[in-house]
């Protein structure tokens, strides 16, 4: 058989090196995005700026976020780094970080380049990597304390103890739900300890040791942590009206959770009755989440119990915190997309094409998400326009061109301004 290079040519556009090289070229163009401003941009601005200077520029609200993002852009500041370039290719490193753990905690049971290009093609994936907040770094190092732990129950070396309990601590700092892995490990040990034999049992004692004294330091230190912030805001909307706390709460967490396997924000989709949508968007995350915790329970003997606690924690963490956003399940992405890639395809013909239906109708709107943040990256009116839904254009157009282009009255906050001079890229 004689080669054709014509076919040896579409034939390589066709393998995983290619799409996860397309992927690529495409998160490296978004990295010279301008800084995107939002609330919780600003705050930990504010937060990183107190670090440095000492003074509050502008503390207009409650400010209990963790001090790991702040310090972590502070250390940017120190080396001249810290502008929207950097810290879009920092989150990168984050992300690949972050694939390279979840790929080693379940070597061989899925294939990588899936993960990989299913990760990345996830509009809050592709939004929060461009976008300065806590959201990629903790799922750093949240999958690399779960990686460390994976490791360490097989094979007991003190080095990936140590990587535990580094990651653990930097992950809490990041964000306080950071606990529930500390949580998650100790009752693992907790469950495998009397299915152990004598060999294993001292190692293990050993990390169930050390776990416990990290989940009683926590527990001390918990104003520091910032536990004692969240959970009293928490609290401060049960009481007020508990019957509506957890019916919004549900309504809005199964909608969020829906954006994340539909691959798109309901927000975007304009051209369909509100109500009609809201209802869609609710159902499928009853479908989405039904599923997800059929496949933890059938597919129970492949996935880490570690992992099985901390993703239905998280799970149910998420569902009391009274706040919509699609933002609270990024750092678990990976995760969730690991436990679909489990399903079953080949067991049921209608499930194949369903499954194929979902990846196909996945990858085209990840495709598109990914286009659209390109093409604002490169647009600067479009940009000034349209993200953050435009709250912030008469500063965007006041930095890009000088002044407003629709020539109103509102006079730029100043604030803003400074940020943009200051972090952009």
């Amino acid at each position: 058989m004689t080669n054709n290079p014509l076919r040896d040519k579409f034939n390589f556009l066709n393998t995983p090196a290619f799409i996860l090289l397309i992927l690529s070229v495409a998160y490296m163009a978004n990295s010279f995005t301008h800084f995107r401003l939002g609330n919780d941009v600003l705050r930990y601005i504010q937060l990183k700026e107190w670090l440095e200077t000492g003074k509050h520029p502008v503390m207009e609200m409650g400010n209990h976020l963790p001090y790991g993002y702040p310090v972590f852009l502070l250390l940017l500041s120190k080396l001249g780094l810290c502008s929207s370039f950097y810290i879009v290719l920092a989150n990168y490193l984050y992300l690949g970080g972050s694939l390279y753990f979840v790929n080693s905690i379940f070597r061989n049971r899925i294939k990588a380049w899936h993960l990989i290009a299913l990760t990345l093609l996830n509009w809050a994936i592709v939004k929060s990597a461009i976008t300065p907040l806590s959201d990629i770094q903790y799922m750093f190092f949240s999958t690399g304390t779960l990686f460390f732990f994976t490791a360490y129950m097989s094979n007991k070396k003190i080095s990936f103890m140590a990587g535990l309990l580094i990651f653990a601590f930097l992950a809490i700092i990041t964000r306080t739900i950071g606990v529930l892995l500390i949580f998650s490990m100790v009752l693992t040990l907790i469950l495998q300890k009397k299915n152990t034999n004598r060999g294993k049992a001292q190692a293990l004692r050993i990390l169930l040791l050390a776990t416990t004294l990290c989940l009683i330091l926590v527990v001390l230190f918990s104003t520091f942590f910032r536990i004692n912030d969240y959970v009293n805001l928490m609290l401060s909307f049960f009481e007020t009206d508990p019957t509506g706390f957890w019916m919004t709460n549900i309504r809005w967490h199964l909608a969020d959770l829906a954006e994340i396997f539909i691959n798109t924000s309901q927000f975007k989709i304009n051209f369909v009755n509100t109500g009609i949508k809201e209802a869609f968007f609710i159902v499928a995350g009853v479908f989405s989440l039904i599923y997800f915790l059929q496949l933890l329970i059938k597919k129970k003997k492949d996935i880490p119990i570690v992992i099985i606690i901390y993703l239905l924690g998280y799970i149910i963490i998420v569902f009391n915190w009274p706040t919509y956003d699609a933002r609270f399940w990024v750092p678990v992405i990976p995760l969730l997309i690991t436990v679909v890639l489990h399903t079953p395809v080949s067991a049921n013909p209608y499930l194949h094409y369903g499954f194929f239906s979902w990846k196909l109708a996945y990858i085209c709107l990840g495709a598109f998400v990914i286009g659209y943040y390109s093409y604002l990256t490169f647009n600067k009116s479009a940009f000034a326009e349209r993200h953050d839904a435009g709250i912030w254009k008469n500063e965007y157009e006041t930095y890009f061109f000088g002044r407003s282009i629709d020539n109103r009255n509102t006079k730029p906050r100043p604030y803003i301004l400074y940020i943009l001079d200051t972090y952009d890229r």
